[in-house]
């Protein structure tokens, strides 16, 4: 019987792209989690179709596909490109409605390249709404064309692929850090309760547009056992919204350590921050 080929988790911050490939049939285990730096900005590479830069991040995809025998690869959407919202589920029941709302969310795109998905949350009572401009990610989707099958993953679905991994079943909250965003997520009983995105020009502007997210968000204010942040200038981002993660009843952790994680690795010492990479751990585990 033939065994089956890893997985290939990779996600993208700023200069640098962060890869973990999977060990088959080994729980929670990976063969390699690593780094590759580019002397340019990656999102914006991947967005802007500047081909010259495109071609030097898919020959490095390729690269691994081939040294590891890759069939399966998972890539990090950038939230601020996605239309996140939530729904009445009797919005949601009825087509018309339905398409009524998508049109008028994505103004402008053409309906063949908008791609929508719904997902469940905790309150059976409404739905959430996640919406991709196809030509705008067509660009991740192709890094690796020549793969099986290559998945674009929103930054909430990291959350419930933790609460999968990890077993944790509580209430708590992922911290996705983006060079210009965060992404907030919130889970109860490891189901979704609600995700949202804020866009900054300063980090500093954080505390402001928290607060202003959180009055028409009552799930951001919400108790939350664990706080879970990665990404990017992680620490900074800890340092400025911890006041308003109630401290005192949650545990805020900064996922740069396999210990976090709960994972294994050959490694267990790296030259570049495991918060970044922790997106890619979660997608190239297996399920």
């Amino acid at each position: 019987m033939t065994p089956p080929n890893p997985s290939l988790g990779l996600c993208f911050f700023d200069n640098q792209l962060f890869y973990a490939v999977s060990k088959p049939k080994k729980q929670a285990t990976l063969a390699r989690i690593g780094s590759v730096d580019f002397n340019f900005d990656l999102p914006g590479a991947l967005l802007e179709g500047d081909q010259h830069n495109f071609r030097g991040i898919k020959n490095t995809v390729v690269r691994l596909k081939e040294e590891f025998g890759i069939n399966h690869i998972r890539v990090l959407s950038f939230p601020t490109q996605e239309c996140w919202t939530t729904f009445p589920k009797v919005v949601y029941d009825k087509p018309d409605e339905r398409e009524d709302h998508i049109n008028i969310l994505m103004q402008g795109i053409d309906r063949s390249q908008i791609e929508p998905t719904w997902y469940n949350l905790s309150n059976q009572k409404f739905k959430f709404l996640l919406l991709r401009n196809r030509e705008k990610l067509g660009g991740l989707q192709k890094l690796a064309s020549s793969a099986s099958t290559t998945d674009l993953i929103s930054d909430f679905e990291i959350g419930s692929r933790w609460s999968r991994h990890s077993e944790v079943k509580g209430s708590y909250m992922t911290i996705g850090c983006f060079h210009n965003a965060i992404a907030v997520s919130s889970f109860v009983l490891g189901k979704l309760r609600g995700a949202t995105y804020l866009k900054f020009d300063e980090p500093e502007d954080l505390p402001y547009l928290w607060l202003q997210n959180a009055r028409q968000l009552n799930w951001m204010t919400g108790l939350h056992e664990q706080v879970y942040v990665y990404g990017v200038k992680a620490f900074r981002i800890i340092d400025i919204l911890q006041p308003f993660w109630d401290d005192e009843a949650s545990e805020i952790i900064k996922m740069d350590s396999l210990q976090k994680m709960k994972v294994e690795a050959e490694e267990t010492s790296y030259g570049f921050s495991l918060a970044c990479a922790f997106p890619a751990i979660m997608l190239a585990l297996e399920e």
